[in-house]
C-alpha cells in the first residue's frame, strides 16, 4: 500500500505493475496507512484533517493473505471522521480501538463504527510524529522531543460516574471528609453520609441566619458551620471504629457580622468580620478562645479567601478578595508585610506553609511561590498553569492540583505541566471538592481521585483509577518548538541547561550522570524568547537576562544545589520589563472612549549582552527596530531603567557582543546588512553614544559572532552569515587622547563549508567551530601570520538537530570540544582535536 501526495492510496501487487485498488476520497496528501488483516480494515489519514476508516464492501470470502482476496473485493470507506484540528499525521489499529494522532497535539481514540470515545492533549502542545501500541498501552513521540506511555484503558474506563441519593432535596454544600464519608448542608441541617453502609445521620443547625459559611479543617475531621449573625457549631469526625460526627462546638461569638470563615491548618479557625476585624479562634477542649486580632488593610472587599498558619513563629498568612498577601505576626494588629494584587480580582483560592516557603493559588490561573528566611518574606517565582481557575494541592509534594477550565473539572500535574484528568461537570461556581486517596484494589494499592458535585439539586461523584488513565513519561520532554538560545551550568556531576524558545518558555532543566533529562523550572515570557544571559555571581548562583518579542526583558537570580544527585533550583524573579510599558501603563488616566489605536507593533530585543557596573550591571539590547538601547539594572532596587538609546544602523541588529580590550568596554553589533560596528561603552554616560568603526564582512545577515583577543590591541572577530560563509577579521584598537579608532588588519573567509545560514561560532584556543542549519559541525584552526590570518578545515561531523539556531561550548580538554548544538531539540556532541 502506498499513500501519495494525490490523495489516493494505491493498493499494488508485487508480481504485477498494474494497480489492484485506488482508494479515493481524501482532499491532501496521504500522511499513514495502518492495515488490519483479521478485521479486513484500513485507516488512513492526511492533512485534510480527516481519519477514513476502509474495509470490504460485502464480506470476503477468502483469507486475506491469498491473491484471490484482493482481486475479488471492492474496499470502500466506511467511515470517514475528524477530531482533529490540524494535520493528521499517524493512526494505528488496536484491538478494539483505531488511535489517530496529529500536529494539533491531540490523541484521538475511536472505535471501528467512527465514534470518538476520547480526546486528549499531550506533548506540551507540540506536533506528534508517531505512534504504536501493544494492545495494552500506546507509546508517542512528539514535537517535545519527548516519548510517553499512555494506558488505553483511558478510552474504554476512564472514571465512575454515580448519582448519590441521600435524601436532601435541596443540598447547598458538599465536603469529604477524612473517611471519604459525606458531609452535606442543607438550609436547617448538617448531613454526615458514610459512604460505605450508606446511612446518613442528621445534624440540627439552629442558627438565625440562612446564609451560612461551611470549612473544612486540613485535616479534613473538623467541620466549623458559622452564619452571619455569629453562631458557630464545630464538629469532629470520629477516625476509630464506626465512623459519625460528634458536635463540639456550640457558641455565639461576639464579633459582629461575619463575612468570611477559613481554618488555618487544623486547629485554628480564622474568621473575618466587618471593617476588616479578624479574628483567630483555638479550640480548649468544648470551648473556643480567641487566639489572636488582627485588621485587614483597607479595600473594596474587606473579607478574606484563604488563610494558614506558620506555628513555630506565629505567623499567619491571609489573602483577601482583592488578591493581596498579608503576613500577620500573632500579637500585633496591622500586616507585617503585604504583598499587593498578588492574584487576581477574586483573591487567592489556597495558601499553603512549609519548608520555608508559602505557596498560593488562584483564579488568575498561576501558583505564586515565597521564600521564608527568619522574619524575611519574599516573593520568589510565579508557575502558570493552562488554566485559569486554580483551586488547590491534592497532595501533600504540592505536585497535584485541581482547578477549572470554564466548565470542565481538571487536575494537573505541575511537575510534568500535563493534565492528568479532566471531566464537565459545569464549572466551579457549583458546590464541590476533590479528594485524592489509595485503595487497595485486586491485592495491589491503588492511587485514585474523587470528585465530587452538585447540578440540578443532585450529588454527583466521579472516581478516578490513576493507573487506568493517567501517561507516564518514557522521556521527559521539553520546548516544543525550536530553541532559540541556551547558556550551560556545570554542577558536581550533572550539566544544567538554561533554554528559551519560540514556545515563550524559558527553562532550566538538568542531566545527571545518567543522561536523565528533566526540566526543572518553567517560567513564561508574553511571546519567543530570542536571546539570554547568564552573568555569574558566585559558584553555583548566578543572574539569567531573557528577552524576547513584545520588546520584554526579564532578570532572574537563580541558585544551584545538589542533594543526592537531584538538582535543586531556587529562583527569584527579579525584573518582568517591558520597554514601552504596560497595557495599563500606556493607557494611562485615558477613558476607553479618548484612547487612540496604538499601530505601532512592538519590536522584538533580538541580542543581549551585559557588563558589570559598580552599582550593579548594564545591559546592551539589539533591537529588530534598528536601535540600540542601554539599560542598568541596580542590585538594591531591583529596578531596570533604560538610560541610551542610539538608531545609526538602518536595519535589524541580530548581534551584540561585549569585549574588554585597552581597558576598555567595547560593544560589537551586528546587523542584517552584514555590518559589524565597535562602540566605546566604557564611560556610558557620556552625551556623545555613537560607534567609532564599523565593516562588513559577510554579504548578508549576520547570525552569530565569536571573538577572543589576540594581543593587547588587537582582537579577532568570527562571524557567520545568511551567506553561508564565514568571515574572520583581525581588528586593531587604537586609543589615542581618550579618543577610539580601529582598523582591519587581515580578512579571511570560506563559503565552501556548509550550504546554509551559519548560525552557530565558538573560538576555543587555536580552534574554530562553526554550525549551521545544514546540521554540520566544522572544526578549523586558525593561525595568525605576519602577512595575514588563516583557517585550515580539519574536520566535520553532522548532528540530528534539524534547524539549528545556535551552538553553545560547555567543555574542553586536550583530546575534543564538547559543544551543545540546539535548535528543534539539543544534542551534546564531543569534536574530537586533530593535532597538528
Amino acid at each position: 500500500m502506498a499513500g501519495t501526495v494525490f490523495s489516493e492510496v494505491i493498493i499494488h501487487r508485487a508480481s504485477k505493475d498494474e494497480a489492484l485498488h485506488h482508494l479515493r476520497g481524501h482532499k491532501g496528501v496521504i500522511f499513514s496507512i495502518s492495515y488490519e488483516p483479521y478485521r479486513n480494515t484500513i485507516v488512513t489519514t492526511s492533512d485534510d484533517r480527516s481519519v477514513r476508516i476502509w474495509g470490504p464492501n460485502v464480506p470476503p470470502a477468502h483469507a486475506h493473505n491469498t491473491v484471490t482476496y484482493w482481486e475479488g473485493i471492492e474496499i470502500v470507506c466506511k467511515h470517514e471522521v475528524y477530531g482533529h484540528l490540524a494535520r493528521v499525521m499517524r493512526s494505528c489499529i488496536t484491538n478494539n480501538l483505531i488511535v489517530s494522532v496529529g500536529e494539533d497535539s491531540a490523541i484521538c481514540y475511536w472505535d471501528f463504527d467512527g465514534k470518538l470515545l476520547k480526546k486528549a492533549l499531550t506533548h506540551q502542545n507540540g506536533c506528534i510524529w508517531s505512534v504504536d501500541s501493544d494492545g495494552t498501552s500506546l507509546v508517542t513521540g512528539g514535537g517535545d522531543s519527548g516519548v510517553i506511555l499512555h494506558p488505553l484503558t483511558i478510552a474504554t474506563d476512564y472514571c465512575q460516574e454515580n448519582i448519590i441519593d441521600v435524601g436532601v432535596a435541596t443540598p447547598k454544600k458538599v465536603l469529604f471528609t477524612a473517611r471519604n464519608n459525606l458531609v452535606i448542608m442543607d438550609e436547617a441541617n448538617l448531613i454526615y453520609y458514610d459512604v460505605v453502609n450508606k446511612n446518613k445521620t442528621e445534624h440540627k443547625l439552629n442558627h438565625e441566619s440562612t446564609y451560612k459559611l461551611l470549612a473544612l479543617s486540613s485535616c479534613k475531621q473538623l467541620i466549623a458551620v458559622a452564619d452571619m449573625a455569629g453562631k458557630l457549631d464545630v464538629f469532629v469526625e470520629k477516625c476509630k471504629d464506626e465512623a459519625f460526627l460528634l458536635n463540639i462546638v456550640d457558641t455565639k461569638l461576639q464579633i459582629g457580622k461575619i463575612l468570611s470563615m477559613q481554618w488555618a491548618g487544623n486547629r485554628h479557625l480564622v474568621l473575618c468580620s466587618g471593617d476588616g476585624n479578624i479574628t483567630v479562634l483555638a479550640s480548649n477542649n468544648a470551648r473556643v478562645e480567641v487566639y489572636a486580632n488582627f485588621v485587614l488593610p483597607n479595600c473594596k472587599e474587606r473579607w478574606l479567601t484563604a488563610s494558614a498558619i506558620e506555628l513555630e513563629n506565629y505567623r499567619f498568612i491571609v489573602g483577601d478578595r482583592c488578591g493581596n498577601i498579608h503576613v500577620f505576626i500573632k500579637g500585633q494588629n496591622n500586616p507585617v508585610k503585604t504583598f499587593h494584587k498578588v492574584h487576581g480580582r477574586y483573591g487567592p483560592t489556597s495558601i499553603s506553609v512549609g519548608n520555608n516557603r508559602i505557596i498560593t493559588t488562584g483564579r488568575d490561573g498561576t501558583i505564586k511561590y515565597f521564600s521564608i528566611n527568619g522574619d524575611v518574606v519574599k516573593h520568589m517565582s510565579n508557575k502558570d498553569l493552562a488554566f485559569e481557575w486554580v483551586e488547590k494541592f491534592l497532595d501533600k509534594g504540592e505536585n497535584i492540583i485541581c482547578g477549572f477550565q470554564e466548565r470542565v473539572f481538571v487536575v494537573y500535574n505541575v511537575n510534568e505541566n500535563s493534565k492528568m484528568l479532566e471531566v464537565a461537570c459545569g464549572g466551579g461556581h457549583r458546590s464541590w471538592d476533590a479528594v485524592r486517596y489509595f485503595k487497595k484494589v485486586n491485592e495491589n494499592y491503588e492511587e485514585l481521585i474523587k470528585l465530587i458535585y452538585l447540578k440540578n439539586s443532585d450529588i454527583n461523584v466521579v472516581t478516578f483509577q490513576l493507573s487506568k488513565i493517567v501517561s507516564r513519561n518514557v522521556i521527559n520532554g521539553s520546548h516544543a518548538k525550536e530553541i532559540n538560545c541556551l547558556k550551560s551550568h556545570r554542577i558536581s556531576n550533572a550539566t544544567v541547561y538554561i533554554t528559551g524558545g519560540e514556545d515563550t518558555t524559558l527553562r532550566i532543566s538538568s542531566v545527571d550522570a545518567e543522561m536523565n533529562f528533566k526540566d526543572e523550572v518553567n517560567f513564561k515570557h508574553l511571546s519567543s524568547v530570542r536571546t539570554l544571559k547568564t552573568f555569574s555571581i558566585d559558584e553555583n548562583h548566578f543572574l539569567v537576562l531573557s528577552a524576547g518579542g513584545r520588546a520584554q526583558l526579564c532578570i532572574k537570580d537563580i541558585k544551584l544545589t545538589n542533594k543526592d544527585n537531584n538538582i535543586d533550583v531556587t529562583s527569584e524573579e527579579l525584573v518582568d520589563y517591558l520597554i514601552r510599558g504596560t497595557d495599563k501603563e500606556r493607557k494611562g488616566n485615558q477613558t476607553w472612549r479618548n484612547c487612540s489605536i496604538d499601530f505601532d507593533p512592538e519590536m522584538r530585543i533580538m541580542d543581549i549582552d551585559v557588563i558589570n557596573d559598580k552599582d550593579g550591571l548594564i545591559i546592551f539590547a539589539g533591537c529588530s527596530d534598528s536601535y540600540v538601547r542601554v539599560f542598568t539594572f541596580k542590585e538594591d532596587s531591583k529596578k531596570v531603567e533604560i538610560i541610551k538609546e542610539a538608531k545609526y544602523h538602518k536595519t535589524c541588529i541580530l548581534k551584540t557582543k561585549c569585549i574588554k580590550i585597552l581597558n576598555r568596554n567595547i560593544l560589537i553589533t551586528c546587523t542584517t546588512r552584514s555590518e559589524v560596528t565597535f562602540w566605546n561603552v566604557t564611560d556610558i554616560t557620556n552625551d556623545n553614544f555613537e560607534p567609532f568603526f564599523s565593516t562588513k564582512t559577510n554579504k548578508s545577515g549576520i547570525n552569530s559572532i565569536a571573538t577572543v583577543n589576540v594581543s593587547e590591541d588587537k582582537v579577532l572577530v568570527a562571524t557567520g552569515g545568511d551567506d553561508n560563509a564565514v568571515h574572520t577579521i583581525i581588528v586593531e584598537i587604537n586609543v589615542q587622547n581618550n579618543m577610539t579608532s580601529a582598523r582591519v588588519l587581515h580578512t579571511w573567509k570560506s563559503a565552501n563549508n556548509h550550504s546554509s545560514q551559519i548560525t552557530g561560532l565558538i573560538l576555543v584556543d587555536d580552534y574554530l567551530v562553526s554550525t549551521s542549519i545544514d546540521q554540520r559541525i566544522t572544526l578549523f584552526r586558525w593561525k595568525i601570520y605576519e602577512e595575514g590570518i588563516d583557517c585550515k578545515f580539519l574536520s566535520q561531523s553532522h548532528t540530528m538537530v534539524s534547524d539549528i539556531q545556535g551552538m553553545d561550548l560547555l567543555d574542553h580538554n586536550c583530546e575534543s570540544i564538547t559543544v551543545c548544538v540546539f535548535g528543534k531539540g539539543m544534542e551534546v556532541i564531543a569534536v574530537p582535536k586533530i593535532p597538528e
